[in-house]
């Protein structure tokens, strides 16, 4: 409770819902949790999930009245938008396992270490959550494009409890 007072406190443009991790389901391609939480507590298709931290864990993807489906970001189908801590860059979609940052320019100042948020565009995920931070900056097979492979704020298999973001200030 205190973990979340401190999220809360520190959020407070947040609404946010506890769930206990009730199932996992993991495979090379996909990974979802099922949580202890539905529709009858407020969470929606398309809420954000974070961990006590702010960190983002994924999005609700199905739910029930006492249940609810968080496809990870781990997932190979996730995909959004992201930002740079360090420098304010936008860029890019996350994708394919590990975490993949997508669609880097070449003029991208994206270094070893760097923190990534999401951007908060389009108003489907809040702005400033914790995403991860990068491992390396990569050349694509082709030689013409450059991606960064990206380490997870969240263990995902430490997770038993999880906060569901049922409402949030859209900032442009």
């Amino acid at each position: 409770l205190r973990t979340l007072l401190t999220l809360r406190q520190q959020r407070q443009d947040f609404s946010f819902e506890s769930a206990h991790i009730i199932e996992r389901s993991t495979s090379n391609w996909s990974s979802a949790m099922t949580l202890s939480k539905g529709t009858s507590s407020d969470i929606a298709i398309g809420d954000c999930v974070v961990n006590e931290e702010g960190y983002l864990v994924g999005v609700i993807t199905d739910a029930g009245l006492t249940w609810s489906t968080v496809t990870t970001i781990l997932d190979t189908d996730s995909q959004l938008g992201a930002k740079v801590f360090r420098t304010g860059e936008v860029t890019g979609a996350m994708q394919q396992g590990r975490l993949k940052l997508s669609y880097l320019s070449d003029e991208s100042g994206l270094v070893n270490g760097d923190l990534l948020l999401t951007s908060g565009l389009g108003g489907y995920y809040p702005s400033g959550l914790g995403i991860g931070s990068v491992e390396e900056v990569r050349t694509d097979d082709n030689g013409l494009t450059k991606y960064a492979v990206i380490a997870p704020l969240v263990d995902m298999n430490q997770l038993t409890e999880v906060f569901v973001i049922t409402d949030f200030d859209i900032v442009d």
